[in-house]
């Protein structure tokens, strides 16, 4: 295979990976709902608040290897814990699920998509996703993240460690993961600790994701041998060496997966929990054998069928052999996004969702109210932190250039070298026909409820593209003004 032709590959391998993942708007409202839903849990008038409950994702959401739904009309599923601070011997599983289930149903908007589950409370967000909501308490014996879950079709407590296997995940492709986030914080002019976890994606993550699709495809009409994905996640895990070609990456992860599957001396098969030696994955290896043969079948379908992919001559030929092992919409929209067309693909386009009105009319926009004299050595910018809603404690994520959904709040803060004593004063431009019918454009300079000196809440509630500048005012002068942040507010 001729380097340009890898190098093609690449590109379109980590294209089908992007149109497989759970689009960054999606993302971020899953974000804003279970933040939310965290917040009324942990409400002071509620009866669980003496527990600190504290809500966090695991599995493909938390690890950055989220998979589409293979049917379209199917539902992202994300997974969170519900984590109480409750000793085992003062609860019962049943009670543990009911004292969750009874805060939830307490809201009306929340109780209108809350459906009870097996191990959990099932939030039904509509053509979005749906969110599990997994009642844990600590596990004593292995502190500080291990966790007890509720099931009721169990009698024992069953015990997971979300937090610490994330970060074995993490540490798996440390190397790889550090130079992305440089790269990434290079490019946006930010430091590496303000780059958002899921803005990059290691051949790891895409490794893991086109592993799972290729699983969907390959085992939709026989979930009974259907590799799971915790066995696929970990061991391609293990096998993962750094590489920070995609292609390499995924052969060679997939041609060393089997060398960390034990048979340990009693005969079991073992996939072990790298958090957690007592627990394998592998366990049901041992009762249904038959899962066991049909997974190392299937490693060898996936070697075979990635190598004539990158045997196949042309990208379009490649995209063809893919097609039918990965599906076929996920392949078009990617090799279309890369000005492949293969005759016999059909381009199906997808919507993204993020639909944001352009900057509108600013006629409104008012002219600086004070003298300008700037300093040539004062400075001020602004830097955002995205929350749940107006003076909440904990961020979400760090303000960028992607837009962001209704209903959330903004942080601006700004960051000066001008020596006190100074004022600052703040002006926001809201645009667009939403803020317009609602007369809610503003370009003045009026102080607001929410001003704390270098410190600035919005709420944002128009659909378009607005701005905040900052001015450093300093004896009835401005000695330094900020560029102006543009916040754009999807519809």
């Amino acid at each position: 295979m001729q380097i340009v032709m890898k190098q093609e590959l690449n590109d379109l391998l980590r294209a089908i990976a992007d149109d497989l993942d759970i689009p960054t708007h999606m993302y971020e409202d899953a974000v804003v709902r279970y933040s939310d839903v965290g917040e009324w849990l942990a409400q002071e008038d509620s009866e669980l608040a003496k527990y600190e409950p504290d809500i966090y994702p695991q599995g493909s959401f938390r690890l950055g290897t989220m998979v589409k739904p293979l049917n379209d009309a199917d539902e992202y599923d994300i997974d969170l814990v519900c984590h109480l601070k409750i000793r085992k011997e003062h609860t019962t599983q049943q009670e543990l699920k009911d004292r969750v289930g009874k805060r939830l149903e307490a809201r009306d908007d929340i109780k209108k998509i809350l459906k009870p589950s097996r191990r959990c409370w099932l939030l039904d967000y509509p053509e979005q996703f749906h969110m599990d909501v997994l009642p844990t308490i600590p596990n004593e014996e292995r502190p500080p993240n291990g966790i007890l879950l509720t099931d009721t079709e169990l009698r024992l407590w069953q015990h997971s460690n979300p937090i610490d296997y994330a970060d074995w995940f993490l540490e798996q492709m440390k190397v790889v993961l550090r130079e992305k986030r440089a790269a990434y914080a290079k490019r946006y002019e930010m430091s590496i600790e303000e780059v958002p976890e899921y803005a990059v994606k290691t051949p790891l993550q895409r490794v893991v994701q086109l592993l799972k699709r290729h699983r969907d495809v390959r085992f939709q009409n026989d979930h009974d041998n259907r590799p799971v994905s915790i066995i696929i996640t970990t061991l391609a895990g293990h096998a993962y060496q750094n590489q920070a070609d995609l292609f390499d990456a995924l052969t060679g992860v997939v041609k060393n997966m089997p060398n960390f599957i034990e048979r340990r001396q009693d005969g079991k098969w073992w996939v072990q929990n790298p958090v957690d030696p007592d627990e394998n994955f592998a366990d049901k290896w041992n009762e249904y054998p038959e899962r066991r043969e049909a997974f190392l079948l299937w490693l060898e379908k996936v070697h075979d069928d990635f190598v004539s992919a990158s045997q196949s001559g042309t990208m379009t030929k490649s995209a063809g052999v893919l097609s039918p092992i990965l599906g076929q919409d996920a392949v078009s929209r990617a090799a279309s996004s890369l000005g492949i067309q293969p005759s016999s693909l059909t381009t199906k386009t997808a919507s993204t969702g993020v639909a944001v009105p352009a900057l509108a009319d600013t006629s409104h926009c008012q002219p600086l109210a004070f003298r300008e004299a700037l300093v040539p050595t004062a400075r001020v910018r602004i830097k955002g932190g995205v929350y749940r809603r107006v003076h909440s404690r904990k961020k979400l994520w760090d303000f960028s250039k992607r837009p962001v959904p209704k209903g959330i709040g903004l942080r601006f803060v700004a960051e000066t070298n001008v020596r006190k004593p100074y004022e600052v004063r703040w002006q926001v431009v809201n645009t667009g026909e939403e803020a317009r019918a609602a007369g809610g454009l503003r370009g003045g300079f009026d102080p607001m409820p929410f001003d704390s000196g270098n410190v600035r809440w919005e709420e944002t509630a128009y659909a378009g593209t607005h701005w905040i500048e900052a001015f450093i005012i300093k004896d009835g002068v401005c000695v330094a003004r900020s560029k102006p942040l543009y916040v754009r507010v999807r519809g």
